[in-house]
């Protein structure tokens, strides 16, 4: 019997050299750890690799070099003899895992993380030599739980000797790490939003993933979004607290994990800007709803043309132009038997005011874009003074039409001409206002053009706006040219006045609508300060009737006032009122922890001053039939409210081609992407998305 156990205590002391350079390992109950080295045998002068290996139960994960919001980096503890010393932890691409709120950098499965061990070339070779490390980590599923261990791993001293079994995997590992490329990368603040520019000659980065090394650097829970340019791309994010002293660092290394799985290291300066070249769109990002089921065109720049054009016509239409479109029927009324040469003046005048307001609008919008605003279609209606201000002005065309004021003398033409029509001047400010007051509406085949405006080129996108205003000023420019219509018309006469009083009440109509809008952006002091100014303009337009001069000095004083008021109207730190549907508010992360749920996803991506959003909620959401149906289908019903300026939403509306608002998206169970549906919902619409 003692013969068998020498016997066998010899055969396992032979087997050592051999037993995979490797730790036994220690399971700490969510994972398995242990050190392995590619070498048997080492000699002085030589590095080898040591790779700390965990192999995580299912589910369960720990975090990278950076944990994102939340976590800790595992961390080594190395014990060496004198004369060796071990390099850093060679990281893999990590993988994003969001939890609510919380976007953290995570590794799991079965990881491996090389480090080089370097052994001094006057290493005594007389001495024992052991690699001795402490491995500290958190595990996390449900709950994080911190685990740590102590590993040792002895390794032997001769001619160097791969370890078979240990230096394939290793190598493997080793390889799987992300290497500094040619990739080259700038970061700058702008407007409050953090650009990160990369240019890569050797690599595709779109729909890249990036990863800073450091933590500081932006905020991981918030969206990071990309861009395509012609020679890199751009990723547009939150800055993290890194920037806050107004001092960013130097330089700062990041992770960019492709598309197809390839992961390099890219070094991005602070303090100088690579050239990326001109943003271009994506077409696979482009919506062009509508256009595609009705067998028109396809994606890209004619399809936005084209369905710019039809957007203009249709925009006629939208109930928040009908105002303003009234003035100009009034004034095509007026003129109707009048000169024909007067009347085509007239209508280019018009169509004059309509693109030169669509051109300025355009590079308004390219300006900001420029600049690094999350800005789109409607966002002059996200300043509450400018909805307040345009509330007192229909207030006061309303107050003009029904003659209880009228501006003599060589204002006359500037002060009234928009509310009496009949000349060039008036129709050229009827096609400025007319623009104003539109931007709150988005027509069919709209969206999906100005979305694909505003990810072009500059000249792209004013050709896109330009022919979305020749399409909403065409209609009355014809008419100028159709006399068999205008023939039909009836004479002026007496029913003229009569009709244009009958107008100033659609004027009150959009001026309570704007009142309205302001509450939601400002509150009870914001819709205060807007009815003071009403109450000062009406004093105002009373004194100027005096006649005085005293009176007169009085109104302009009035005036001033009533105007400031609006002027001084801010937005607060949060949006207030309430909605009749119940619904959350949406996020990236509430629509992440709503897919854990299996269960349907509605977002509404909505503001105040969208009219056609609250038709839509009047006609189709806010029903009790839409109400049973998110019920019966167990539907999750999320809002993205963009009365006031949200670069979050601003970015998630850029993902899907669209510029404004509104946007409705079903998310199914089991799918990541959503279904975009019509802007002008119906009920079957609806239930044929969540049934």
């Amino acid at each position: 019997m003692l013969r068998w156990i020498i016997i066998t205590l010899s055969l396992w002391m032979m087997a050592v050299p051999a037993m995979a350079r490797q730790s036994l390992p220690l399971d700490t109950g969510y994972a398995k750890i242990s050190l392995v080295s590619d070498h048997d045998t080492v000699a002085p002068g030589q590095s080898f690799t040591v790779a700390l290996r965990l192999e995580f139960d299912e589910n369960w994960y720990t975090y990278w070099r950076n944990a994102g919001d939340s976590g800790e980096a595992v961390r080594i503890a190395w014990t060496l003899p004198e004369g060796v010393s071990a390099g850093p932890i060679q990281w893999p691409a990590p993988k994003i895992k969001t939890v609510g709120p919380i976007v953290s950098y995570a590794m799991a499965g079965d990881v491996w993380l090389p480090v080089e061990i370097t052994v001094d070339e006057n290493f005594d070779v007389s001495q024992s030599f052991s690699v001795n490390a402490h491995a500290y980590f958190l595990v996390c599923y449900d709950i994080c739980v911190p685990e740590d261990g102590a590993l040792s791993l002895p390794m032997g001293f001769g001619d160097p000797e791969l370890n078979t079994n240990n230096a394939g995997q290793i190598q493997k590992a080793v390889d799987k790490i992300p290497q500094l490329g040619s990739a080259k990368g700038s970061a700058q603040m702008k407007a409050g939003t953090l650009l990160i520019d990369i240019v890569s000659g050797d690599t595709n980065l779109v729909d890249a993933q990036i990863f800073p090394h450091e933590n500081p650097i932006l905020l991981h829970s918030d969206p990071i979004t990309q861009s395509e340019a012609k020679r890199g791309v751009r990723f547009k994010a939150t800055p993290g607290y890194g920037w806050d002293a107004g001092i960013p660092p130097t330089s700062f290394d990041a992770t960019l994990l492709n598309a197809d799985g390839s992961a390099e290291i890219v070094s991005i300066a602070t303090n100088r800007a690579v050239d990326i070249g001109t943003i271009i769109p994506n077409d696979s990002e482009v919506s062009t709803y509508g256009l595609e089921n009705v067998g028109l065109l396809g994606k890209g720049l004619w399809s936005a043309v084209f369905g710019a054009f039809l957007g203009g016509l249709i925009l006629n239409l939208m109930p928040c132009v009908f105002p303003i479109i009234s003035l100009k029927a009034l004034s095509l009324a007026k003129t109707a038997h009048g000169e024909r040469r007067d009347i085509r003046r007239a209508g280019w005048a018009y169509t004059a005011g309509v693109l030169l307001s669509f051109a300025v609008f355009a590079l308004l919008l390219i300006g900001l874009k420029a600049a690094g605003a999350s800005v789109g279609w409607g966002f002059q209606l996200q300043s509450p003074w400018l909805v307040g201000g345009l509330a007192l002005l229909l207030f006061a065309i309303g107050l003009n039409l029904l003659g209880v004021f009228e501006i003599g003398g060589r204002f006359q033409n500037i002060g009234s001409g928009v509310v009496k029509g009949g000349g060039r001047l008036s129709s050229f400010l009827t096609g400025v206002l007319a623009v104003i007051v539109a931007t709150p509406c988005t027509a069919p085949f709209m969206a999906g053009a100005v979305g694909y405006a505003l990810t072009s080129s500059a000249g792209v996108s004013m050709a896109v706006f330009l022919t979305l205003g020749l399409g909403f000023a065409l209609p009355f420019l014809l008419l100028a040219y159709a006399p068999g219509l205008l023939a039909r018309l009836p004479k002026p006469g007496p029913w003229m006045e009569t009709f244009r009083q009958v107008l100033a009440f659609p004027m009150f109509a959009a001026a309570i609508w704007l009142v309205w809008v302001l509450s939601l952006q400002s509150g009870a002091d914001g819709v205060a300060k807007l009815l003071l100014g009403a109450l000062l303009l009406a004093f105002a337009l009373w004194l100027f009737r005096k006649g005085s001069g005293l009176a007169k000095i009085l109104g302009v004083v009035a005036l001033l006032a009533s105007i400031a008021l609006p002027l001084s109207t801010k937005a607060p730190d949060s949006t207030t009122g309430e909605t009749a549907i119940n619904a959350g508010v949406w996020s990236a992360e509430a629509v992440a922890m709503a897919q854990t749920e299996e269960r349907p996803i509605f977002v509404d991506f909505t503001a105040a001053w969208c009219v056609t959003c609250k038709v839509n909620e009047r006609l189709v959401l806010k029903t009790k039939k839409a109400a049973d149906l998110f019920e019966r289908t167990d539907t999750k019903f999320l809002i993205a409210d963009w009365t006031n300026k949200d670069d979050g939403i601003a970015a998630e509306l850029a993902r899907f081609g669209r510029a404004g608002v509104p946007l409705y998206l079903v998310y199914m169970p089991g799918s990541d992407t959503p279904k975009i549906l019509p802007q002008m919902l119906s009920y079957d619409i609806l239930k044929e998305a969540l049934e």
